[in-house]
């Protein structure tokens, strides 16, 4: 393990670095204080699934997120199963946001309720700024909220793309699905009645985020099959007509839909964001599925999420292999330290420094994590910088260029962020 006074000195000096947040759920901030917040918006998003693993039932879950109930019956529900998850990343993040903004140096027994009156009070106009600019010395959060009315310059809209082309209700009334899973109909007067139609109003809908600030649109990494016109249109006129009810999830109307809307994004001059990896029935997100696409749109900008985890050598790779790929890794600091650390000492050794994304929090209602996050990614990146110093490998300057790179250029270049 490198010394521990050479990583809190990088730790100190990453702390003065502006950061570009490169991936984040966030919504407007009236989102967030229109909202009744306690010690359980924390336990929010990611930490969800941990406790569904550790035998929380949904509906207990959903017990503790309902705010009308006596905040000491929700969290005698929740104590328990808090214990089997406390020494996990995600929970650490919880961990730190607690001390950071209600000085609490635990969540228990002892001090949620003390936790859960600050953070109702604290839950005002100016929270964003307060947690994102002022404790995380960020300058702009990239953030995925199917919507581009966020708050810029602090938060910079990415959209999705339209993939969901199973029913005829999905193709003729297209709509964005945002992180939760909720559609929002790209332009409700839009009619699409034919093969054309569908492809000219994903078009459309392109150029308008684009105007209305998003610099980026995200796919997920599913198989894809080589696009055909034919096929498409097929599949498009047996939903039209009835002959066929739906469609399977992978279908040549999705692959050349989605193909005709990368190529449009190329044109527009906009990222394309890619899920890889790690989420529910995650043998379908192989960033390997992506190698077609990656080598028909040679020129488009792939931004490649989470390193795949758990098919993180093979993520790597596509770095190492391909021009039009960076690695982006948001997400991975709360998935696992450990997994991060090697992963990033291993993608110094193999890909260009210019190629590499140091951070995105992956946070929704929970800002305040995303600061818990952030200590976690600066521990990281110190850890294996110091490493690489004690070896003789690099000095100290060149260590914090390289992390500059990592959390500031490499993201505002990508992105062409005009900061």
């Amino acid at each position: 393990m490198p010394a521990a006074n050479l990583v809190q000195r990088l730790i100190a000096a990453l702390e003065q670095i502006e950061i570009i947040d490169a991936h984040e759920h966030l919504s407007p901030e009236r989102v967030r204080t229109s909202a009744k917040v306690d010690v359980f918006t924390l336990f929010s998003h990611y930490t969800r699934r941990d406790l569904m693993v550790a035998r929380m039932s949904e509906s207990d879950y959903e017990v503790t997120r309902n705010t009308d109930l006596p905040l000491d019956y929700r969290w005698k529900l929740f104590a328990p199963y808090w214990e089997h998850i406390r020494w996990g990343s995600y929970a650490r993040a919880a961990l730190i946001a607690a001390k950071k903004f209600y000085g609490a140096d635990d969540i228990s027994e002892r001090t949620y309720a003390d936790i859960s009156q600050k953070m109702a009070k604290a839950n005002t106009p100016g929270i964003y700024q307060r947690v994102l600019k002022d404790a995380c010395n960020i300058r702009t959060a990239l953030t995925q909220a199917a919507r581009t009315d966020v708050g810029q310059p602090l938060l910079t809209p990415v959209m999705p793309l339209v993939t969901e082309m199973e029913v005829w209700d999905q193709v003729c009334r297209p709509a964005v699905m945002d992180w939760q899973g909720n559609l929002r109909p790209m332009d409700p007067a839009i009619a699409v009645s034919s093969l054309d139609d569908l492809v000219a109003a994903n078009r459309s809908y392109i150029k308008q985020v684009k105007s209305e600030g998003a610099v980026g649109l995200k796919m997920v990494s599913n198989p894809y099959r080589s696009p055909s016109r034919q096929a498409a249109l097929e599949c498009f006129e047996d939903l039209r007509k009835g002959t066929a009810s739906s469609l399977p999830a992978v279908n040549p109307l999705r692959d050349y839909v989605v193909d005709e809307m990368i190529k449009c994004s190329e044109e527009e001059n906009l990222v394309v964001c890619v899920h890889t990896g790690y989420w529910g029935d995650f043998r379908t997100l192989d960033p390997l599925h992506m190698i077609p696409i990656l080598e028909r749109h040679p020129s488009v900008r792939f931004d490649m999420y989470h390193l795949g985890y758990p098919w993180v050598r093979e993520s790597i790779m596509l770095g190492k292999g391909f021009a039009n790929v960076w690695l982006n890794f948001c997400w991975t600091h709360i998935i696992s330290q450990r997994f991060a650390t090697d992963a990033l000492d291993e993608v110094i050794d193999l890909v260009p420094t210019n190629k590499v994304i140091g951070f995105g929090g992956d946070y929704a209602l929970a800002v305040e994590k995303v600061y818990g996050h952030l200590v976690m990614a600066r521990e990281d990146i110190a850890s294996v910088l110091a490493g690489r110093i004690e070896r003789g490998q690099m000095t100290e300057d060149q260590a914090l260029t390289l992390a500059r790179r990592w959390l500031w250029d490499n993201p505002r270049e990508l992105y062409q962020l005009g900061l």
